[in-house]
């Protein structure tokens, strides 16, 4: 019998919480000169009356001076550091939302090129709770709580344009942590990881597509000695049900063990982004997730944050089987739209999900690592 070893040169990114002294560790902190750069450029574009659309604007639009520097220094982070970075100090006072989203896409085109996050074709989508108009939003577009994810991307951002009344802390933990915590405790588990499982594609397939992969996702992978994750657990749920090929024992013992590593407090940073945190993080490395949120009752005030997906040449060596669809993100599908129902997924299938998640992570602990 083959044991296999599952070993990685990916140790760079299997950081826990004590891996870091302070915020400090993982902020770029933006300073005045850095925000006029932003502000400049935004100016520019209006003057120019090219402000509008922001997807239409490229990163020759933003030649950033010394601002670039501390974008390329994040993004070296983001690729082959830890996995993720925190920029600090976008600029607000007086801007509107329109000119902040473009101070956000200018930061953006600097980490790579932008990816369409829905069947709609949507490069900037905004992370809001849409449950009043949208009987069956993305996960992403409720209040509920999200588990450890990776989204179809190379890596996302988030950009804090408002933050909720209560709630909504932003969690993410390292994908290589628990691949390593799992090789440690019941390295047999890794076995049904590797073999992946059918992702549900939530109503966004296009033509010739099924509803759900035909083919198995890995939720880890490893090429030439690049490990990387790929993990939502209701899409595996969903995908599986599908297709009706259901969890086995020692599938929801991996998955249970995977996502019980995932939340533990000492392998997770939990946080608020503030107004004007953008945060940047490579989605084969770093998980996220959120808590559950209430929002203020002025709806100027819901909590938003502006969402980009990106991907790079030559950023991650990943298999093709990371792609939901024919390319990385979800192509533009004319008439299209997620119609998938999670909460329901949640009360039919308690088992598989593995229940509604409960990350147990409270405002305060959230803000005393600010």
């Amino acid at each position: 019998m083959i044991v296999m070893r599952y070993e990685h040169d990916s140790a760079s990114f299997a950081w826990k919480a004590s891996s870091f002294e302070s915020p400090a560790d993982y902020l770029v902190e933006l300073t005045g000169d850095d925000r006029g750069e932003m502000l400049a450029a935004v100016e520019a574009l209006e003057r120019s009356g090219r402000l509008s659309p922001v997807h239409a604007l490229t990163k020759s639009d933003f030649r950033f001076d010394g601002l670039r520097k501390k974008l390329e220094h994040g993004y070296a982070a983001v690729r082959s550091g830890k996995g993720f970075v925190v920029l600090r100090g976008l600029p607000l006072d007086g801007l509107s939302l329109e000119q902040f989203t473009a101070c956000a896409w200018g930061v953006g085109t600097h980490f790579g090129r932008a990816l369409s996050q829905n069947a709609q074709g949507e490069l900037v989508t905004s992370v809001v709770d849409a449950t009043a108009e949208d009987a069956t939003p993305r996960m992403y577009r409720s209040n509920l709580e999200l588990r450890p994810h990776s989204d179809i991307t190379a890596m996302i951002s988030l950009a804090c344009w408002h933050k909720s009344a209560s709630g909504g802390a932003s969690i993410i933990v390292s994908g290589v942590t628990v691949h390593d915590e799992i090789r440690s405790r019941v390295p047999q588990l890794l076995d049904p990881l590797y073999r992946g499982y059918h992702y549900h594609r939530l109503g966004e397939e296009g033509p010739g597509e099924e509803p759900a992969t035909p083919y198995r996702t890995p939720v880890f992978a490893n090429r030439n000695g690049q490990l990387s994750c790929r993990y939502q657990r209701s899409g595996i749920a969903a995908g599986q049900r599908e297709r009706g090929v259901p969890l086995d024992e020692r599938d929801l013992e991996a998955l249970n063990l995977f996502d019980e590593i995932a939340a533990a407090p000492e392998n997770r940073l939990a946080f608020f982004l503030e107004r004007g945190d953008m945060i940047v993080i490579n989605n084969y490395t770093v998980m996220h997730a959120r808590t559950r949120f209430t929002n203020f009752p002025e709806p100027e005030r819901q909590r938003r944050l502006v969402r980009l997906w990106f991907d790079a040449e030559d950023f991650r060596d990943v298999p093709p089987e990371f792609k939901l669809f024919a390319e990385n993100g979800i192509p533009k599908q004319e008439g299209r739209r997620a119609t998938f129902d999670f909460k329901k997924l949640y009360s039919d299938d308690t088992v598989a999900t593995g229940g509604v998640p409960d990350l147990k992570v409270s405002d305060g602990e959230a803000a005393q690592s600010r």
